[in-house]
Protein backbone atom coordinates (compact mmCIF):
# COMPACT_ATOMS: atom_id res chain seq x y z
CA UNK A 1 0.00 0.00 0.00
CA UNK A 2 1.23 3.39 -0.75
CA UNK A 3 2.35 4.97 2.39
CA UNK A 4 1.19 8.24 1.37
CA UNK A 5 -2.47 7.19 1.35
CA UNK A 6 -2.31 5.88 4.78
CA UNK A 7 -4.41 8.60 6.65
CA UNK A 8 -7.34 7.13 4.32
CA UNK A 9 -6.56 3.80 5.35
CA UNK A 10 -5.76 3.47 8.84
CA UNK A 11 -8.71 3.12 11.40
CA UNK A 12 -7.71 5.69 13.66
CA UNK A 13 -5.74 7.99 11.11
CA UNK A 14 -8.69 8.01 9.06
CA UNK A 15 -10.91 9.88 10.90
CA UNK A 16 -10.21 13.72 10.86
CA UNK A 17 -11.69 14.56 14.01
CA UNK A 18 -9.17 12.29 15.69
CA UNK A 19 -6.54 13.03 13.85
CA UNK A 20 -7.18 16.71 15.04
CA UNK A 21 -7.54 15.92 18.60
CA UNK A 22 -4.78 13.41 18.95
CA UNK A 23 -2.49 16.19 17.59
CA UNK A 24 -3.52 18.73 19.43
CA UNK A 25 -3.56 16.56 23.11
CA UNK A 26 0.37 15.45 22.39
CA UNK A 27 1.27 19.12 21.45
CA UNK A 28 -0.88 20.48 24.51
CA UNK A 29 -0.62 17.37 26.64
CA UNK A 30 3.12 17.92 26.83
CA UNK A 31 2.70 20.52 29.76
CA UNK A 32 0.23 20.33 32.14
CA UNK A 33 -0.75 21.76 34.88
CA UNK A 34 1.46 25.50 35.05
CA UNK A 35 2.20 26.32 38.04
CA UNK A 36 4.20 29.59 39.46
CA UNK A 37 5.51 30.16 42.74
CA UNK A 38 7.87 32.97 44.54
CA UNK A 39 9.49 33.20 47.43
CA UNK A 40 10.23 36.72 48.87
CA UNK A 41 13.36 38.25 47.78
CA UNK A 42 14.03 40.47 51.07
CA UNK A 43 17.48 42.49 50.87
CA UNK A 44 20.21 42.34 52.98
CA UNK A 45 18.56 42.73 56.31
CA UNK A 46 16.18 40.20 56.39
CA UNK A 47 12.28 41.47 57.66
CA UNK A 48 9.59 39.88 57.72
CA UNK A 49 6.04 41.71 56.62
CA UNK A 50 2.65 41.22 56.72
CA UNK A 51 2.28 41.03 53.16
CA UNK A 52 -0.48 38.12 51.77
CA UNK A 53 0.48 35.34 50.48
CA UNK A 54 -1.11 34.57 47.10
CA UNK A 55 -1.62 31.10 45.63
CA UNK A 56 -2.14 30.65 42.05
CA UNK A 57 -2.83 27.22 39.94
CA UNK A 58 -3.23 26.98 36.75
CA UNK A 59 -3.94 24.82 33.23
CA UNK A 60 -0.66 24.00 31.44
CA UNK A 61 3.53 23.59 31.87
CA UNK A 62 4.08 23.14 35.71
CA UNK A 63 6.01 26.44 36.34
CA UNK A 64 7.32 27.17 40.10
CA UNK A 65 9.58 30.67 40.93
CA UNK A 66 11.83 30.86 44.00
CA UNK A 67 13.86 33.51 43.97
CA UNK A 68 17.28 34.13 46.13
CA UNK A 69 17.26 35.29 49.32
CA UNK A 70 19.58 38.28 50.88
CA UNK A 71 20.50 38.06 54.18
CA UNK A 72 23.78 39.19 55.76
CA UNK A 73 26.65 40.64 53.68
CA UNK A 74 29.38 39.23 51.99
CA UNK A 75 32.52 39.67 50.53
CA UNK A 76 32.69 38.00 46.89
CA UNK A 77 36.92 37.95 46.91
CA UNK A 78 38.49 35.02 45.90
CA UNK A 79 40.04 34.61 49.48
CA UNK A 80 36.58 33.53 50.82
CA UNK A 81 36.24 29.84 51.72
CA UNK A 82 34.31 27.86 49.11
CA UNK A 83 31.90 24.63 50.59
CA UNK A 84 33.90 21.37 50.25
CA UNK A 85 30.28 19.61 50.23
CA UNK A 86 27.13 20.45 49.07
CA UNK A 87 23.58 19.42 50.03
CA UNK A 88 22.06 17.93 47.33
CA UNK A 89 18.50 19.44 48.22
CA UNK A 90 19.15 22.84 49.02
CA UNK A 91 20.97 26.50 47.80
CA UNK A 92 23.50 28.21 50.33
CA UNK A 93 21.13 31.34 51.06
CA UNK A 94 24.31 33.32 52.81
CA UNK A 95 27.49 32.97 50.82
CA UNK A 96 30.17 34.48 48.96
CA UNK A 97 28.98 35.02 45.10
CA UNK A 98 32.23 33.68 42.78
CA UNK A 99 31.53 34.54 38.96
CA UNK A 100 34.50 32.26 38.25
CA UNK A 101 33.32 29.37 40.54
CA UNK A 102 29.26 30.39 40.11
CA UNK A 103 27.75 27.27 40.98
CA UNK A 104 29.64 26.79 44.54
CA UNK A 105 27.23 26.71 47.23
CA UNK A 106 24.40 24.77 44.68
CA UNK A 107 23.59 21.38 44.00
CA UNK A 108 25.05 22.25 40.54
CA UNK A 109 28.54 22.57 41.68
CA UNK A 110 28.83 18.73 41.23
CA UNK A 111 26.35 18.30 38.28
CA UNK A 112 28.09 17.80 34.13
CA UNK A 113 28.57 20.82 32.08
CA UNK A 114 26.07 20.94 29.13
CA UNK A 115 23.70 17.61 28.23
CA UNK A 116 25.98 14.82 29.98
CA UNK A 117 24.46 15.04 33.11
CA UNK A 118 21.40 13.47 31.75
CA UNK A 119 21.82 9.89 31.71
CA UNK A 120 20.33 6.98 29.57
CA UNK A 121 20.48 2.71 30.79
CA UNK A 122 22.10 0.77 28.20
CA UNK A 123 19.41 0.55 25.00
CA UNK A 124 17.73 -2.78 25.31
CA UNK A 125 14.71 -4.14 23.07
CA UNK A 126 11.45 -2.32 24.09
CA UNK A 127 8.59 -3.81 22.42
CA UNK A 128 8.44 -3.91 18.42
CA UNK A 129 11.90 -1.65 19.03
CA UNK A 130 15.05 -3.15 18.49
CA UNK A 131 18.23 -1.84 21.14
CA UNK A 132 19.95 0.26 17.95
CA UNK A 133 16.47 2.07 17.47
CA UNK A 134 15.98 2.67 21.66
CA UNK A 135 19.64 4.23 21.02
CA UNK A 136 18.47 6.37 18.52
CA UNK A 137 15.32 7.61 20.54
CA UNK A 138 17.26 8.41 23.25
CA UNK A 139 19.56 10.25 21.47
CA UNK A 140 16.65 12.02 20.05
CA UNK A 141 15.19 13.33 23.19
CA UNK A 142 18.84 14.20 23.87
CA UNK A 143 19.12 16.19 20.78
CA UNK A 144 15.72 17.94 21.90
CA UNK A 145 16.84 18.71 25.11
CA UNK A 146 20.20 19.56 24.03
CA UNK A 147 18.81 22.27 21.30
CA UNK A 148 16.36 23.83 23.34
CA UNK A 149 17.54 24.41 26.85
CA UNK A 150 20.89 24.73 25.96
CA UNK A 151 21.81 25.98 23.06
CA UNK A 152 23.08 29.57 23.13
CA UNK A 153 21.23 29.79 19.47
CA UNK A 154 17.98 29.45 21.35
CA UNK A 155 19.08 30.54 24.82
CA UNK A 156 20.43 34.29 23.13
CA UNK A 157 19.24 34.50 19.72
CA UNK A 158 15.71 33.31 20.27
CA UNK A 159 16.61 31.10 17.19
CA UNK A 160 14.20 28.15 17.14
CA UNK A 161 14.44 26.71 13.83
CA UNK A 162 16.71 23.89 14.82
CA UNK A 163 14.74 22.78 18.03
CA UNK A 164 11.83 22.87 15.83
CA UNK A 165 12.66 20.73 13.14
CA UNK A 166 13.84 17.97 15.61
CA UNK A 167 10.11 16.89 15.84
CA UNK A 168 7.83 15.22 13.45
CA UNK A 169 6.31 17.50 10.44
CA UNK A 170 2.94 17.28 12.18
CA UNK A 171 3.94 17.76 15.50
CA UNK A 172 5.69 20.72 14.35
CA UNK A 173 2.16 22.77 12.88
CA UNK A 174 1.35 22.62 17.00
CA UNK A 175 4.66 23.37 18.98
CA UNK A 176 5.51 26.38 16.12
CA UNK A 177 3.24 28.62 16.95
CA UNK A 178 3.64 28.06 20.47
CA UNK A 179 7.76 28.98 20.52
CA UNK A 180 6.27 32.26 19.55
CA UNK A 181 3.63 33.32 21.80
CA UNK A 182 3.56 34.31 25.71
CA UNK A 183 1.99 32.18 28.55
CA UNK A 184 -1.75 32.89 29.21
CA UNK A 185 -2.54 33.88 32.40
CA UNK A 186 -5.19 31.48 32.60
CA UNK A 187 -2.63 28.68 31.73
CA UNK A 188 -4.53 27.65 28.68
CA UNK A 189 -1.68 28.84 26.45
CA UNK A 190 1.38 27.43 27.33
CA UNK A 191 3.97 29.44 24.98
CA UNK A 192 7.71 29.28 24.92
CA UNK A 193 8.53 28.56 27.76
CA UNK A 194 7.46 25.28 27.56
CA UNK A 195 9.39 24.22 25.15
CA UNK A 196 12.80 25.98 25.26
CA UNK A 197 14.56 28.53 26.93
CA UNK A 198 15.54 31.95 26.32
CA UNK A 199 17.29 34.77 28.11
CA UNK A 200 15.28 37.61 28.86
CA UNK A 201 16.70 40.94 27.09
CA UNK A 202 20.01 42.39 29.04
CA UNK A 203 20.65 39.25 30.47
CA UNK A 204 23.78 36.68 30.10
CA UNK A 205 25.25 33.29 31.07
CA UNK A 206 28.58 33.09 32.22
CA UNK A 207 30.68 31.35 30.06
CA UNK A 208 30.89 28.28 32.74
CA UNK A 209 27.98 26.85 31.12
CA UNK A 210 24.26 25.35 32.23
CA UNK A 211 24.94 22.35 34.20
CA UNK A 212 22.48 19.53 34.42
CA UNK A 213 21.29 15.93 36.03
CA UNK A 214 18.82 13.70 34.98
CA UNK A 215 18.14 10.39 33.27
CA UNK A 216 15.60 8.73 31.27
CA UNK A 217 13.90 5.18 30.65
CA UNK A 218 12.05 3.91 27.69
CA UNK A 219 9.11 1.95 27.84
CA UNK A 220 6.32 0.92 24.96
CA UNK A 221 3.60 3.85 23.97
CA UNK A 222 -0.01 3.80 24.44
CA UNK A 223 -0.40 2.45 19.92
CA UNK A 224 1.65 0.03 17.86
CA UNK A 225 4.73 1.82 16.57
CA UNK A 226 4.97 3.83 19.73
CA UNK A 227 8.41 3.97 21.98
CA UNK A 228 7.74 6.28 24.79
CA UNK A 229 10.81 8.03 26.80
CA UNK A 230 10.20 9.42 30.11
CA UNK A 231 13.25 12.38 31.28
CA UNK A 232 13.74 13.60 34.64
CA UNK A 233 16.21 16.14 34.43
CA UNK A 234 17.32 19.46 36.51
CA UNK A 235 19.60 22.54 34.55
CA UNK A 236 21.14 25.10 36.23
CA UNK A 237 22.33 28.13 34.77
CA UNK A 238 24.43 30.31 35.81
CA UNK A 239 24.05 34.36 34.99
CA UNK A 240 26.33 36.90 34.52
CA UNK A 241 26.43 40.12 37.43
CA UNK A 242 28.18 43.45 37.42
CA UNK A 243 28.96 43.37 41.15
CA UNK A 244 28.88 40.22 42.77
CA UNK A 245 30.28 41.51 46.30
CA UNK A 246 26.86 42.97 46.35
CA UNK A 247 24.84 39.64 46.44
CA UNK A 248 24.27 37.33 49.59
CA UNK A 249 24.56 33.90 48.10
CA UNK A 250 24.44 32.09 44.73
CA UNK A 251 20.71 31.81 44.42
CA UNK A 252 20.69 35.06 43.29
CA UNK A 253 22.42 33.90 40.06
CA UNK A 254 21.98 30.77 39.88
CA UNK A 255 18.33 29.71 38.47
CA UNK A 256 16.99 26.19 38.11
CA UNK A 257 14.67 24.92 35.59
CA UNK A 258 13.53 21.30 36.97
CA UNK A 259 11.44 18.97 34.51
CA UNK A 260 9.52 15.70 34.15
CA UNK A 261 8.85 15.37 30.19
CA UNK A 262 7.69 12.40 28.43
CA UNK A 263 8.66 11.69 24.60
CA UNK A 264 7.41 9.69 22.02
CA UNK A 265 9.38 8.23 18.94
CA UNK A 266 6.75 6.99 16.19
CA UNK A 267 7.76 4.42 13.54
CA UNK A 268 6.37 2.05 11.00
CA UNK A 269 3.85 1.94 8.53
CA UNK A 270 0.74 2.68 10.73
CA UNK A 271 1.40 6.13 11.09
CA UNK A 272 1.38 8.78 8.11
CA UNK A 273 4.38 9.85 6.86
CA UNK A 274 4.57 13.16 8.47
CA UNK A 275 3.52 11.75 12.12
CA UNK A 276 6.73 9.56 12.19
CA UNK A 277 9.04 10.50 14.67
CA UNK A 278 9.40 12.84 17.84
CA UNK A 279 6.58 14.34 19.04
CA UNK A 280 6.89 16.15 22.63
CA UNK A 281 3.68 13.85 24.71
CA UNK A 282 2.99 15.23 28.60
CA UNK A 283 5.14 16.65 30.98
CA UNK A 284 5.71 19.58 34.13
CA UNK A 285 8.35 21.81 35.08
CA UNK A 286 9.51 24.01 37.59
CA UNK A 287 11.72 26.94 37.91
CA UNK A 288 13.64 27.81 40.64
CA UNK A 289 15.90 31.50 41.63
CA UNK A 290 14.14 33.24 38.18
CA UNK A 291 12.38 36.37 37.51
CA UNK A 292 8.35 36.27 37.68
CA UNK A 293 7.85 39.21 35.62
CA UNK A 294 10.36 37.88 32.46
CA UNK A 295 8.61 34.40 32.94
CA UNK A 296 5.40 36.11 32.36
CA UNK A 297 6.60 36.78 28.71
CA UNK A 298 8.17 33.12 28.99
CA UNK A 299 11.74 34.56 29.26
CA UNK A 300 14.15 33.68 31.82
CA UNK A 301 15.88 36.07 34.26
CA UNK A 302 17.99 35.51 37.25
CA UNK A 303 16.42 35.76 41.05
CA UNK A 304 18.10 39.47 41.07
CA UNK A 305 15.95 41.30 38.43
CA UNK A 306 13.17 40.44 41.37
CA UNK A 307 12.50 43.43 43.18
CA UNK A 308 13.14 43.42 47.15
CA UNK A 309 9.79 42.44 49.00
CA UNK A 310 8.63 41.59 52.63
CA UNK A 311 7.21 37.83 53.13
CA UNK A 312 5.65 35.93 55.72
CA UNK A 313 7.84 33.70 58.29
CA UNK A 314 8.08 30.31 56.27
CA UNK A 315 7.72 31.89 52.69
CA UNK A 316 12.03 31.14 51.97
CA UNK A 317 11.49 27.31 52.83
CA UNK A 318 13.66 24.88 50.61
CA UNK A 319 12.02 23.10 48.23
CA UNK A 320 13.98 20.27 47.64
CA UNK A 321 12.37 18.65 44.42
CA UNK A 322 13.70 22.05 42.87
CA UNK A 323 17.03 20.06 42.63
CA UNK A 324 16.84 16.80 42.75
CA UNK A 325 14.78 14.67 39.41
CA UNK A 326 14.27 11.80 42.21
CA UNK A 327 11.95 13.91 44.22
CA UNK A 328 8.73 14.64 42.92
CA UNK A 329 8.52 18.44 40.76
CA UNK A 330 7.11 20.51 43.30
CA UNK A 331 3.97 21.83 42.96
CA UNK A 332 3.64 25.27 44.92
CA UNK A 333 2.46 28.52 43.44
CA UNK A 334 3.27 31.94 44.80
CA UNK A 335 3.95 34.00 42.38
CA UNK A 336 1.87 37.15 41.97
CA UNK A 337 -0.11 37.68 39.02
CA UNK A 338 -1.34 41.13 37.77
Amino acid sequence: MDEENLLDSHPDLADPEWRKHAQTDAWLGAKKDRRRARRPRNGRARQWGLAAFVLVLAVTTAIVIGIGQRSAEHVGSSSDVVPATVNPTSVSRSAPVHLDHAYAGTPADVWKKGIDGITSPAPAAVGTFKADEVAAAYAQVKQAITAGRLDPAVLEKHDTQAFLGLFAKDAQAFVGPALTTEPSADGKTPGRSAYVTELAEGYHLLDQGPRTLGSMRAHPGEKPGELAIDVKFVIAYAFDHPRPQELDGPGEIVSFLRSDEQYVVRAGKSFAPGSRGLWPDGGNSFYQSIGCAALDKGFLAPGYSNPSTAGLPGDDKELPGAYDPNLPVPEEDTCTRK
